[in-house]
């Protein structure tokens, strides 16, 4: 009997925590955050400053967009990215490719990319705009940076 009701207590939590997710992802964005809980911030996310970051910081090295920059990653061009619109599913990618992305950013560019979280959410939006990758060409990049791209990587992609 104890075993029926804890079980039917357990599913009836599990089904209030189910609504209860699904209800707070579902208004949780950008635009609704702030409103919804004042201790939730979210930054104002530029594509235009991420396409920059994108080419100035490293990025392209390895990822290309827009048919610029490196190919030992997955390209990022918003036509690629329907599995990660979501910027949480995005950056849980990046993670699991963070110890990678940090050994070929010592080796490739001396140094480890760091970033802030507005930087991360320009980055975002920049691979989540079309019209804006449209505008990256070989023209932004920084020298050495295209000096590395046309060199090829350091160490050998697996």
């Amino acid at each position: 009997m104890k075993s029926a009701i804890h079980r039917k207590q357990l599913l009836s939590l599990a089904a209030f925590c189910t609504i209860g997710f699904a209800t707070l992802t579902a208004s949780v964005t950008p635009s609704h955050a702030a409103q919804d809980d004042p201790k939730m911030s979210w930054p104002q996310m530029s594509a235009e400053r991420g396409k920059d970051l994108f080419a100035e910081r490293g990025c392209v090295v390895c990822h290309a967009v827009n048919n610029v920059g490196g190919d030992i990653a997955p390209s990022l061009d918003a036509s690629n990215m329907d599995q990660s619109r979501n910027p949480f599913e995005f950056f849980a990618r990046m993670w699991r490719g963070a110890d990678e992305m940090l050994h070929l950013q010592q080796a490739d560019l001396g140094y480890q990319i760091d970033f802030s979280g507005q930087d991360l959410a320009d980055i975002f939006a920049f691979t989540q705009d079309a019209d804006m990758q449209e505008r990256l060409t070989q023209s932004d990049l920084p020298d050495h940076i295209r000096d590395i791209i046309d060199n090829g990587p350091s160490i050998p992609m697996e």
